[in-house]
């Protein structure tokens, strides 16, 4: 085990509300610097995770529901690897041409800004966990 040991950043049942991505993205920002993760590969991240974040606040549940996610960020020192997951639990909306729009590219963003990109998608909720490695 390296000098910075392997770590996590759990946070979970957190509200699906804008004003508190912020204040998760300044955790997820602590924790990249606490165990000395290179700032280029931590910009990725925040913005990769930000991105999921905001997804989920926008799109998971119904307007005026009240919903919530997890993410679960894991660090081994070991595998200089970094994997964020994020979970919620509402409804995956079907996608629609964005094309005119340029909306809908959350998810090709997350594969461009991570080495991989895993989506699960059931009746209760959606999983996206990414995985960067950084050395």
């Amino acid at each position: 085990m390296g000098a910075t040991a392997d770590r996590n950043l759990v946070i979970e049942g957190e509200r699906a509300d804008p004003h508190v991505l912020a204040t998760v993205r300044r955790r997820l920002a602590e924790f990249a610097r606490g165990i000395g993760l290179p700032p280029d590969t931590t910009g990725d991240v925040l913005l990769a995770t930000y991105e999921a974040l905001a997804n989920i606040v926008e799109h998971a549940y119904p307007t005026g529901d009240a919903g919530t996610f997890d993410l679960v960020v894991e660090h081994s020192d070991e595998d200089a690897a970094l994997t964020v997951t994020v979970v919620d639990r509402g409804s995956w909306k079907p996608e629609s041409d964005n094309s005119m729009t340029r909306r809908g590219q959350g998810l090709r963003l997350m594969k461009a800004l991570s080495d991989s990109v895993w989506v699960d998608r059931r009746d209760e909720g959606t999983q996206i966990r990414m995985q960067w490695n950084y050395r």
